[in-house]
């Protein structure tokens, strides 16, 4: 799940519901990690005193019982790009649910979250840097080399092919079919997208992907 959040617009309050599921009581404390999209793959820095708050900081929550989390950003100056930051939601042990007729084993679980800090001014600059088609499916790898993100419904997918047979993917096509890619600034990104039956893999000779705002 990724989370906007627009410093510049500090009356809308993003936020997120977490809802217990679990046949028990749970408790998390919550930390936040910057994501750094720059290298091969992405990498997480723990940040002690985030410019990103999250209230409330810790959760405690019965059987059946929800809590909204909410973000806001609180740092005195706003990133120099659009920054991407992990919220994690760290399971603590309670001893409530340590008894003498059960395991002392405990296995606590994590729920992470992607709080994406957006701003207008800082503009998204896709670039493709290989495409294929195999086994009927477009792959393609995509960086981004702007300062701003992207998702792949902010686009238009036109493919054409050597036999000038064009299959084209209207803005949130993909999105309404549950597919989506989230392009931080500088990170690189695979997309695969299923394309009609009467273009396989055999016939291309040719293969031109163009991404149109």
């Amino acid at each position: 799940m990724v989370i906007t959040l627009s410093p510049d617009k500090p009356s809308k309050i993003p936020s997120s519901f977490i809802y217990n599921q679990l046949p028990r009581e749970i408790a998390f404390d919550i930390e936040v990690f910057e994501i750094n999209f720059s290298e091969s793959s992405p990498s997480l820095k723990k940040l002690e005193d985030s410019p990103l708050w999250v209230f409330p900081p810790s959760l405690f929550l019965q059987e059946g019982q929800g809590q909204k989390i909410q973000f806001r950003w609180v740092a005195g100056s706003f990133p120099k790009y659009d920054k991407s930051y992990q919220v994690s939601l760290v399971e603590q042990p309670l001893a409530s649910n340590i008894g003498s007729d059960t395991s002392q084993l405990k296995i606590l679980m994590n729920v992470n979250l992607v709080v994406h800090v957006d701003r207008d001014i800082y503009s998204p600059n896709l670039k493709i840097l290989t495409s294929k088609i195999e086994s009927g499916e477009l792959l393609a790898q995509i960086k981004n080399e702007g300062e701003g993100a992207a998702r792949l419904s902010d686009y238009k997918i036109k493919v054409t092919t050597n036999k000038s047979v064009v299959t084209t993917f209207e803005k949130q096509a993909l999105l309404e079919k549950g597919y989506d890619v989230f392009f931080a600034p500088y990170a690189t990104q695979t997309i695969k997208v299923k394309l009609p039956e009467n273009i396989e893999s055999r016939e291309v000779g040719h293969l031109s992907l163009d991404l149109v705002q």
